[in-house]
């Protein structure tokens, strides 16, 4: 984890200086979709896949949609489906864009557990993030996610810590 952390960090460096010179206008409204992969700090879960669209609804808000595979090392694997609400704030002249976000969806086992109401569980997240934006088109995605089951409310059980990098593309 901290390998990645660390090559993340040193390719988010030069990519900004790369970039500074032509900043994206991130302000636009518009309909994003994108692919990210990361890994949780539990030991249950080997690695993350995940997909997201979502809408700009101005300058400050997002809502957007992610759906998560899980994949464990012994055990079956895992889906989330949440959604988010994004409160945002473009570092003006630059291509950064911090963010927070929450939201709540669901936990199950698989697409068929999708209509069985006793095999889904219901989940919420928050977390936070900042969006690089690449191109006028493409922005980097790096974020932390704390989630959590609704049904635990203590705060050490059921939960997961989350690190993702992604791509989202804007139309």
């Amino acid at each position: 984890m901290k390998k990645f952390l660390l090559t993340t960090t040193m390719i988010l460096g030069f990519t900004t200086a790369a970039l500074a010179a032509d900043p994206v206008k991130a302000d636009r409204t518009d309909f994003y979709a994108g692919v990210s992969m990361g890994a949780p700090t539990t030991n249950t879960t080997r690695m993350i896949v995940g997909l997201d669209a979502g809408v700009q609804l101005g300058k400050y808000f997002r809502v957007e949609a992610d759906v998560d595979r899980y994949w464990q090392p012994v055990g079956k694997d895992g889906y989330t489906a949440i959604l988010n609400g994004i409160a945002q704030y473009r570092i003006p002249n630059s291509i950064v864009t911090p963010y927070l976000l929450a939201g709540a969806g669901y936990m199950f086992d698989g697409p068929a557990a999708i209509k069985d109401s006793t095999a889904r569980k219901e989940v919420w997240d928050f977390g936070g993030g900042a969006h690089l934006g690449l191109s006028q088109s493409v922005e980097l995605d790096l974020r932390y996610r704390e989630v959590r089951l609704f049904s635990e409310p203590k705060v050490d059980q059921k939960q997961d810590h989350v690190f993702s990098a992604g791509l989202n593309y804007r139309f």
